[in-house]
């Protein structure tokens, strides 16, 4: 699984599954987590925050099920997905991502993921994709990819 920013400035998702190009329950699933406003006020004095930190509700999208692998735009996966959209569908910044899948007859045989946020995204080299591994070029990712299953 990778990401990477194409040529217009579009996001932009690879999955590449094993086998049968079949995934189970691909999504992109985005997090923030959040300083409660009143420890705001005791930033850099060293002292411990009051209360803990809030993780705000995921955005991106989500699907069940099992689904044809695809290459898409990376906030608009293919319609017959049927994925449920949750927040904007661009990155956000302080946002956290996680784009992933599983196998689509045992998640335990395997499953990939890829986790970024905006600024990694935009900071993707021309020709390059953003993978677990970190960024690379795109045919040492297809490379990598096959030999994986």
């Amino acid at each position: 699984m990778a990401v990477y920013v194409d040529q217009r400035g579009s996001a932009q998702a690879l999955l590449r599954p094993c086998d049968d190009g079949r995934v189970r329950a691909p999504r992109l699933l985005g997090t923030a987590v959040r300083v409660p406003e009143e420890d705001l006020s005791d930033e850099g004095r060293g002292t411990a925050p009051r209360t803990p930190p809030v993780e705000e509700p995921w955005i991106g999208w989500e699907t069940r099920g099992t689904h044809e692998a695809a290459d898409f735009p990376l906030f608009a996966p293919p319609a017959r997905w049927g994925a449920e959209f949750r927040g904007p569908r661009t990155p956000r910044p302080g946002h956290t991502y996680e784009l992933a899948f599983a196998d689509p007859e045992d998640s335990y045989a395997y499953n990939a993921s890829v986790t970024f946020d905006a600024g990694q995204l935009t900071a993707v080299p021309a020709g390059e994709v953003l993978t677990l591994r970190g960024t690379m070029p795109r045919p040492e990712f297809e490379a990598l990819a096959r030999k994986a299953c």
